[in-house]
């Protein structure tokens, strides 16, 4: 795959209900801007991505056109497609649009992303594409810096692990959409719940690997994560 056609499937149909605020955690606003929109920026500033696709609440689309995109000057199409009950059905409904776009699955990759990471950076991307392109699945992670416990359920500590071998993995998570295909349709016939995306590859036998990942691409879940974006955006 030398010059991979690139779809980013930006994940926001959950109804963020940890961060505890009257709106979803994705239409929340950093510095003016909603957060869901930041992230969108980022991938529609990104060379060889003409395609966006952007999986929503099913009941949120006019919402999103009005808030989300018609205000701000994106220059590639974004689709938005309603999201399913659980994440995982949600990927899958971006996976089977992404097909839509494309008529060589195995010649395209799928960037899938957390729609409230937006600080996502061009090179993380670049480098897990390269990467991508030459094993079929690649995905950022994070070194484990605390030590690690394995706790029973009557809260006694079980075991230490090693943290040399854990690592906190992040998103974009890019696969050939050939390949993340076949892993989702084997994860629905035996019943698999994934954590992510890279479990269901690993769950259908595929290998994926990894790039190190990026401090402040963090995910926004609780309104403490609310304070670091802030202080990120001061910095920058």
């Amino acid at each position: 795959m030398e010059h991979p056609v690139c779809i980013p499937i930006i994940v926001a149909a959950g109804k963020g209900c940890r961060m505890g605020t009257a709106i979803k955690k994705q239409y929340l606003v950093l510095d003016n801007i909603p957060v869901l929109t930041r992230t969108l920026m980022v991938f529609d500033r990104h060379g060889p991505i003409e395609d966006i696709i952007l999986v929503i609440p099913k009941d949120d689309q006019s919402y999103c056109r009005k808030n989300i995109i018609h205000p701000y000057a994106f220059t590639q199409t974004i689709h938005l497609i309603a999201g399913g009950d659980t994440r995982q059905e949600s990927v899958v409904n971006g996976l089977n649009k992404a097909c839509e776009l494309t008529h060589d699955p195995a010649g395209c990759l799928v960037l899938i992303h957390d729609g409230v990471r937006p600080f996502v950076t061009p090179d993380l991307i670049e480098r897990l594409t390269d990467t991508a392109v030459q094993k079929g699945g690649c995905i950022p992670v994070l070194a484990v810096n605390d030590t690690l416990k394995q706790i029973k359920s009557n809260t006694q500590i079980h075991k230490t692990l090693d943290r040399d071998l854990i690592y906190r993995a992040q998103t974009p998570q890019v696969f050939c959409l050939d390949v993340i295909l076949r892993a989702f349709e084997y994860a629905k016939s035996t019943g698999f719940a994934g954590t992510d995306d890279a479990s269901v590859m690993e769950h259908a036998g595929f290998a994926v690997y990894t790039t190190p990942g990026d401090n402040a691409n963090i995910k926004l879940t609780t309104p403490d994560d609310l304070i670091l974006a802030r202080h990120f955006m001061e910095k920058a």
